[in-house]
């Protein structure tokens, strides 16, 4: 997906000139059969378990860049082996590699298969014999960050968007011919807070307005933020509904749903495990900011970015995951504030792999080498297929996280945070330690 205009993907290190299809890939078999134990947070490997090309390689890259926090495991039957570490328990800015963290979130508060559910809504005896709703209709907003026209959905989403003509489509099939009273929309299933806290004022642009309702990623027709997401969000449905035949008069304006309301017309999202496909493939920080207001509104009922991130660190805190020094700012890693260690990114992949049930679907939606943000990245025949990993880069950062199976079948989990402003020298270095994972050269 190339971004709209006016919008980037931070954490991407290049452009993505087409859809990523990935839903047929689990990463099962050789993966979850050697998964014994060990999700907890640093490990420290002895000197004879750090004699490799990868060690080696961290230990280098780490002399002349202190600001680094790495670690790589070989997820042994018995338990996870270190095999190259540089103070894995320094929490440091992740960039886009904060999208784990919360894709996990998500993940354990609201399942695979959940499906965001839009609805609209009639006052109860407001609809005539004759087909007019005599009085608004009031659309209300589910966190949905895929609810786009089918347009947009195709350009920008992987024609993954929960279509809003399907909502106009239901209302006529139920005999509505008029509304009388606009339309009313509800989105106060999240806060006001349009951006992440401590971001940079320039972050509109990486990352378009936040709100309970929310369509074609809260983005005008000319790649310009919306001014305001209900407003918008109602006249896109109008539109869809005069285009159903559907005649509307009276005003779109924000607002709260009438209780008792009689459910008219409802559009149901893709699964959230083909969401965070979406999401991770094109590091998509909307989506990302979104999911973590919603684990907060769906999860503790604040769907605010605080209580998503601070669900996130509870539901880690809780399988043992955290490190002291994490704090969680935000959802995408556009904060430089964020602060995650490689040990605990290790440690949420390994509680994927330990627990198939969601654990499958976070592993199997970050992109392999030539995909998504990795398409100029680990694209070797040897290595591009054994990888599952997700980028991160912000100015002075730059991240890699994920599995990696050898060529003998020896499974790895790794994490590197680089805090340098050398990022070509920081990815080439992340690049050449998994490809050394990839060909088994770590596997002694």
């Amino acid at each position: 997906m190339t971004a709209p205009a006016g919008k980037a993907s931070a954490g991407a290190t290049a452009s993505v000139p087409q859809a990523v299809s990935r839903t047929s890939r689990r990463p099962r078999g050789a993966i979850i059969a050697l998964i014994a134990a060990g999700v907890a947070g640093a490990a420290t490997g002895s000197a004879s378990a750090q004699s490799n090309p990868v060690a080696t390689l961290v230990d280098a890259f780490g002399a002349k860049h202190p600001t680094v926090s790495v670690l790589v495991e070989r997820l042994d039957p018995a338990g996870p082996v270190t095999i190259a570490q540089w103070r894995p328990g320094t929490a440091l800015a992740p960039a886009s590699t904060m999208k784990i963290i919360t894709s996990a979130a998500a993940l354990l508060t609201l399942g695979p298969g959940f499906r965001f559910t839009t609805r609209l809504e009639a006052a109860g005896a407001a609809i005539r014999p004759d087909g007019t709703l005599d009085g608004p209709a009031y659309l209300i907003g589910s966190g949905d960050p895929m609810l786009a026209t089918r347009a947009y959905s195709h350009a920008n989403l992987d024609g993954l968007g929960t279509p809003i003509p399907e909502l106009a489509r239901q209302v006529r099939k139920a005999g509505i011919r008029r509304i009388t009273g606009g339309v009313v929309v509800d989105e106060t299933l999240f806060d006001r807070e349009r951006t992440g806290p401590l971001w940079n004022s320039s972050y509109r642009w990486e990352c378009p307005p936040l709100s309970g309702i929310a369509t074609n990623q809260n983005l005008a027709d000319n790649g310009s933020n919306v001014a305001s997401p209900a407003v918008a969000a109602g006249q896109r449905l109008v539109a869809a509904l005069r285009r159903a035949g559907v005649r509307v008069s009276g005003s779109v304006r924000a607002g709260r749903d009438a209780p008792g309301g009689e459910v008219i017309a409802q559009a149901r999202s893709t699964p959230l495990a083909r969401i965070l496909d979406f999401m991770n493939a094109h590091s998509d920080n909307f989506t990302a900011e979104t999911l973590t207001k919603d684990v907060g509104a769906y999860g503790v009922g604040d769907g605010s970015t605080r209580a998503g991130t601070r669900r996130a660190e509870t539901l880690l805190r809780g399988r043992g995951i955290l490190v002291a020094s994490d704090d969680f700012v935000d959802g995408s890693g556009l904060s430089h504030s964020n602060r995650v260690s490689a040990a605990t990114l290790v440690g949420v992949l390994k509680a994927a792999q330990a627990d198939p049930e969601w654990g499958d679907v976070l592993i199997a939606s970050l992109p392999q080498g030539g995909e998504g943000t990795l398409i100029r990245r680990l694209r070797g025949p040897g290595v591009r297929k054994r990888v599952h990993a997700k980028t991160g880069y912000i100015n002075g950062v730059a991240s890699l996280a994920g599995t990696v199976v050898s060529t003998s079948g020896i499974p790895y989990a790794f994490a590197f945070l680089m805090n340098t402003p050398d990022i070509g020298g920081a990815q080439k270095a992340m690049d050449t330690a998994v490809t050394l994972l990839a060909t088994g050269r770590a596997d002694g």
